[in-house]
């Protein structure tokens, strides 16, 4: 089984799409990118899980959220991954909405982001007049200008690289207060949809005399339609509808996101009623018990998550690529979606990145091939000489590798006892740790790990730039070079048509998933739950799920935030 499950729960043969409005935002951007000839995938539709599709409020004075990752004082400084992302965009606005992930969007902040140099170097933006930030003063180009000159001077976020390093900003010119020019260093053929589609832009007026912006507490201001008036880190954060969003007043007044790390207590607010919704995916095995209840509601909308095992090719002997190969084809993930994800999601057979990414090459794949693992690990001199059942290295010392998970993450270590016995079966000896998530947190920086099993966010296996930078990463962090990858990195920098960075991207994700440093095990289907008697107007976008700024916006204002075309509720 290598797709997501198309199935009714509960009622055979149930109706679900004539009454839901839940689509996946990605179906327009993707038609509208191939119509201008272009490839990418098409993300699938979201779906409602629930036996029954109730009607209820499409306006909420307050709701009350489960969250389970902290964001500081919700700027991109404290927000720091894209675990929780759709926070910060309750607050901040982008050039273009919604998300880097599916190929197209439209223009928010901006009304054109247009490539004015043939060889994609240069773009300008024109903005939306009338905009105001939320103390009320004038946004401007003075602000856009800013935002790209404080990420590329600045310390690095999560958000930085797109005026840094991929692309690298070198010409920052205001115009007029309304029009900003940018030039950069190499070619851009994708700035406007993936750039202007990520970068949250920052008011200059509150952050020109930030120098240490990880220390700075005040409440993010921004142009979005909510503001933050209240948190205490690790316990909520509170906000506030924001009545003059030049999109149009959000149709919930209040909202609390509530901290909740651990995901069975978490559940079990929201079926008590505690809570309103979860902002974290359903576990497998309760969607069939939940799809019954009569005060929730499921729906499934792609996420764009995924799992995977992490190789530390920082370490021996994961810097042979040709052993990190053997690796790759001795892992099976179709039985691990089924067992531990229950069909939910799709395989790591497709590789990666993600397989519904729209920057993804079509039918890319990962094989599961233990005779090609064990042929190669032969040719490499890993055999088992003493007769035991399990290889030894090289040099004849005993091979025994580490799988570190997560002690909160009882799926991965589901996972993590799958693959012991998957490289078993080719004679390798492996052995699971399990660790406080902090320290596994840790691991990332610290490198102190063999193999790792972990999720991984959009931005991470759905952003084409992101394919770059995760790159310059691993070259930094590698023991021996490949100077075959880094010939198609430099040729992808220097292509000047969406066209052709696409091809060369192709080029990058077929070599990486020869030579991988992280084997996909699943991608997880996005399953959401809420109780649809507090509110019941949620849409999906892709790479945010349903719980997203869009779904709180009114619905004649979302746009190609969300796909439209199907929405049928009244």
């Amino acid at each position: 089984m290598t797709g997501s499950k198309h199935r009714t729960v509960g009622l055979p043969g149930l109706a679900l799409a004539t009454a839901f409005a839940l689509v996946a935002a990605a179906g327009t951007a993707w038609g509208q990118a191939n119509n201008a000839g272009e490839s990418g995938n098409q993300v699938p539709p979201a779906e409602l899980l629930s036996v029954t599709n109730n009607q209820g409020p499409t306006t909420a004075e307050h709701l009350k959220i489960g969250i389970w990752s902290k964001a500081g004082n919700v700027t991109t400084y404290t927000v720091g991954n894209s675990w929780n992302d759709w926070m910060l965009w309750l607050v901040f606005d982008k050039l273009r909405e919604p998300s880097p992930y599916v190929g197209g969007g439209e223009e928010w902040l901006a009304t054109s982001v247009t490539q004015i140099s043939d060889d994609a170097r240069t773009w300008e933006i024109k903005l939306r007049d009338g905009v105001k930030w939320h103390d009320g003063t004038d946004f401007t180009a003075e602000d856009v200008a800013f935002t790209f000159e404080y990420y590329r001077e600045g310390p690095a976020n999560r958000w930085t690289h797109h005026a840094s390093a991929v692309p690298r900003i070198e010409g920052i010119e205001v115009l007029d207060p309304l029009t900003v020019r940018l030039t950069a260093e190499k070619p851009m053929p994708n700035f406007d949809r993936i750039t202007a589609a990520d970068l949250p832009i920052i008011q200059k007026a509150q952050w020109e005399n930030v120098t240490e912006p990880r220390s700075f507490t005040d409440l993010g201001i921004g142009t979005g339609p909510y503001r933050i008036v209240d948190y205490k880190a690790d316990e909520f954060y509170v906000f506030e509808a924001n009545e003059d969003y030049w999109r149009g007043k959000p149709q919930v007044d209040k909202l609390t996101l509530v901290m909740i790390k651990d995901p069975q207590t978490m559940f079990t607010a929201l079926k008590t009623g505690e809570i309103d919704g979860a902002a974290r995916s359903l576990p497998p095995e309760l969607v069939e018990e939940w799809s019954k209840d009569p005060d929730i509601e499921i729906a499934k909308a792609p996420s764009l998550w995924g799992s995977w095992l992490d190789i530390n090719h920082s370490r021996e002997p994961f810097d042979n690529r040709e052993l990190r190969r053997a690796v790759s084809y001795a892992v099976n993930p179709e039985p691990m979606l089924e067992r531990i994800m229950l069909g939910w999601g799709k395989s790591g057979v497709h590789g990666w990145p993600h397989v519904d990414s729209f920057w993804t090459r079509p039918n890319i794949s990962a094989p599961y091939d233990p005779d090609k693992a064990a042929g190669i690990l032969d040719a490499e001199g890993y055999v088992d000489a003493n007769g035991d059942g399990f290889r030894e290295n090289p040099d004849g010392t005993p091979l025994d590798w580490s799988i570190k998970v997560a002690s909160n993450q009882p799926l991965f270590v589901r996972a993590a006892e799958m693959l012991t016995t998957q490289f078993e079966d080719i004679g390798i000896k492996t052995h699971i740790e399990t660790i406080d998530p902090a320290t596994f947190g840790g691991l990332w920086s610290s490198r102190e790990f063999d193999l790792r099993v972990a999720d991984i966010t959009p931005h991470g296996i759905a952003d084409q730039d992101m394919l770059i930078i995760l790159y310059n990463g691993d070259v930094r962090r590698a023991l021996k070079q490949e100077p075959e990858k880094d010939e198609i990195v430099l040729r992808w920098r220097d292509t000047e048509t969406r066209q052709e960075r696409l091809e060369v991207s192709y080029e990058l994700q077929d070599y990486q998933n020869t030579y991988p440093v992280r084997v996909m095990l699943w991608y997880p289907d996005g399953i959401f739950a809420y109780r649809w008697k507090s509110y019941d107007d949620y849409e999906s976008s892709s790479g945010y799920g349903i719980f997203h700024k869009y779904s709180f916006l009114p619905r004649e204002v979302r746009g190609d935030t969300v796909d439209q075309l199907a929405s049928t509720r009244q």
